[in-house]
């Protein structure tokens, strides 16, 4: 036998706590059980009561091999329960504290990695003496000022400690016998074994797998529903074809801005597609008035074939530098909403602001020479949308003007 504890424990609101982890809650500790002196009913911890409501008790905390002896007659009250530590260090814990007494269950404290089920037997005397605030002292006969009645505690405590071997297991499998009351003399003993035979029972093994379940199901449709609300938000309002989903790039502000068009765009062959790509990169340019620019035609002539674009064109700040014959300015936005308005719609609040339409204009060239025509067509729209700036609308009617078929919305 060990002794893991002995001295003075202070205690307020009548309890104090074994804990491997986090500190037991009072209805879940002794939710199903007899006895309501120690809560053994969630696993990893123990919730101790006491006769004294705030002050230092006596305990003594002991850890033995096998199951002692029966408790002596001196103990008044003897309950027992089942403990499932969670580690190989518990901890002794007042309320509201940090740890009083670490308490090593194996040798020196060491992670076996197989932790026993421990049966624990309480054991209290004077519990109706403690229960007294001045703790059966006579408070006439103490001084003002004389606080010592809070130290001589008269209520003592006793907590033993063993492995429980289990028939049909071995100890670490987790089962564990239903707690009792050996022995019971005081009115506070009494109070707290009626509170706790009144606790609505635990939810059995099979009612938490099915609420954790339910618990999953709410996640996951949660989920799915966000997913649902995002996409649709990024999509305009309006969810996307499965050819749509597959599409990668910078296409969800053309996307938000003009989806009937995107659908249009969506459902025309591939070939349409590609010229849509050419022709918005082609207008962009034209706008920003660099459309004319002789060094340009080698990119021209490879988006014309359908091969890639130069290595010299796949750079938008060289291009933007060779253009200007300076170096480039990076500007950066910080907000779409601007200082004391309304949130409004922070897309037409940007596209309306002043705009560089060189700077605009070359993402279309790099756009119109990606590999899927779908996106290169959405991403070079996109480009020249913004190179249009607050004269978008007339890009866009130009658009329907020179391709018809994308006035015919595509699949979803």
């Amino acid at each position: 036998m060990r002794v893991l504890f002995d001295g003075e424990a202070p205690v307020a609101y009548g309890q104090i706590y074994v804990t491997s982890r986090e500190l037991p809650d009072m209805g879940g500790a002794f939710a199903g059980q007899a006895n309501g002196l120690c809560g053994g009913g969630q696993p990893g911890a123990l919730f101790l009561m006491t006769g004294t409501h705030s002050g230092r008790v006596r305990f003594t905390i002991e850890l033995h091999d096998v199951e002692p002896s029966a408790a002596a007659e001196e103990w008044e009250e003897v309950v027992e329960v089942s403990f499932l530590p969670r580690a190989a260090v518990v901890d002794l814990v007042p309320w509201g504290d940090g740890s009083l007494a670490r308490l090593p269950l194996t040798h020196e404290g060491q992670d076996t990695g197989r932790l026993p089920v421990y049966r624990v037997r309480y054991c209290a005397t004077a519990m109706d003496e403690g229960h007294d605030p001045f703790g059966g002292l006579d408070p006439d006969e103490l001084d003002d000022g004389d606080n010592t009645y809070m130290d001589r505690r008269p209520d003592r405590y006793l907590l033993c400690l063993w492995p429980e071997g289990i028939t049909g297991g071995g100890p670490s499998d987790g089962v564990t016998r239903t707690d009792a009351i050996l022995r019971q003399t005081s009115d506070a003993a009494a109070y707290w074994h009626a509170w706790a035979c009144a606790l609505p029972s635990p939810p059995t093994l099979w009612e938490q797998a099915e609420a954790e379940m339910l618990k999953r199901l709410e996640r996951e449709r949660r989920d799915q529903e966000y997913r649902r609300r995002d996409e649709l938000r990024r999509w305009g309002g309006r969810p996307p074809s499965e050819r749509l989903r597959r599409v990668g790039g910078n296409i969800y502000g053309i996307a938000l801005l003009d989806r009937d068009l995107v659908d249009g765009v969506a459902g025309a062959d591939v070939v349409i597609q590609r010229q849509i790509a050419i022709w918005a990169a082609r207008q962009a340019f034209t706008v920003a008035g660099i459309a004319d620019l002789d060094w340009m035609t080698p990119a021209w002539t490879a988006l014309d074939r359908g091969v890639p674009l130069p290595a010299e064109f796949a750079d938008t700040a060289a291009l933007l530098t060779r253009i200007r014959g300076e170096p480039a300015v990076t500007f950066s936005l910080v907000s779409l909403r601007p200082t004391g308005r309304g949130a409004g719609d922070p897309l037409r609040t940007v596209l309306d602001a002043p705009v560089d339409p060189v700077a605009m204009a070359l993402p279309a060239l790099m756009a119109a020479g990606e590999s899927d025509p779908l996106q290169a067509a959405l991403e070079a729209l996109w480009a020249a949308v913004t190179t249009y700036a607050a004269r978008r609308t007339e890009f866009l009617a130009e658009v329907r003007r020179a391709f018809p078929v994308v006035n015919q919305r595509g699949p979803n």
